[in-house]
């Protein structure tokens, strides 16, 4: 994905649809950049000890207790993005098993399980590999159509993820208002406009957007030509119509 956005500065013609994106898409594109990811691999110093505003370090300093709230460092695979990871990813780090031994690196990865899950909207079922945090999600929401459409994009953190929203927003628009199954996920209901630009990367919303513009150029074109065929046909018809003096 980092390769497909910087694409887009690298060529002028996606550089210049940049601003010429939807609203709507904009919008959701920079509230996932800013998405501050939660601390789900760690708790907190400072909120763990909320007693202890002050730590007195080892070598002999004073510190603020959030100073310590350092964020282990988190890998995110390219195969979690076709996955339900819930923001889990592979911690890197070190371990000491006792005080004379050495000190190893090592990761510590997820615990990932492939679950079988039915989604209301889509009608079908799908085998999704999903983290024991996703799955705890999940089972809070109700149902896999409920934690997808409830999460944003920064929560969700997957492209399967992202282009589920994308297939069941487009299915619930399809619905009749007063079906009970619409009535169910009516407050996440957008419009169909709104909903195919979900689960695009940068890249691909400036490719997209240019391929819209070129469609509307090559109808607007075409309208006239349409028209001027129609009258030369209508010309030869009118001709023989006509009486002969």
């Amino acid at each position: 994905t980092l390769e497909l956005e910087r694409a887009v500065f690298f060529y002028p013609h996606l550089r210049a649809a940049l601003h010429r994106l939807p609203m709507h898409f904009r919008k959701r594109y920079m509230e996932n950049k800013a998405f501050r990811r939660p601390a789900v691999h760690m708790k907190p110093f400072s909120e763990e000890h909320p007693d202890q505003p002050f730590v007195l370090h080892s070598d002999g300093r004073v510190y603020p207790s959030r100073h310590f709230d350092l964020p282990p460092q988190i890998f995110y695979p390219a195969e979690s993005q076709r996955c339900l990871w819930a923001n889990e990813g592979i911690v890197y780090g070190f371990r000491q098993r006792k005080k004379e031994s050495p000190i190893h690196p090592r990761f510590w990865r997820p615990h990932l399980y492939r679950i079988p899950f039915h989604s209301e909207l889509l009608n079908r079922w799908m085998y999704i590999i999903v983290s024991h945090r996703a799955l705890t999600l999940i089972e809070q929401a109700g149902s896999l159509d409920q934690y997808i459409l409830a999460s944003s994009d920064g929560e969700l953190n997957s492209r399967l993820g992202t282009h589920l929203k994308r297939d069941m927003l487009l299915a619930l628009a399809r619905l009749p208002p007063d079906s009970e199954l619409f009535q169910r996920y009516a407050k996440y209901a957008v419009p169909p406009e709104e909903a195919e630009w979900i689960g695009l990367s940068l890249a691909e919303a400036c490719k997209k957007q240019l391929k819209l513009e070129s469609d509307a150029k090559k109808q607007a074109a075409a309208v006239p030509k349409k028209i001027e065929l129609m009258r030369r046909l209508r010309e030869p018809q009118n001709s023989a119509e006509a009486p002969v003096a």
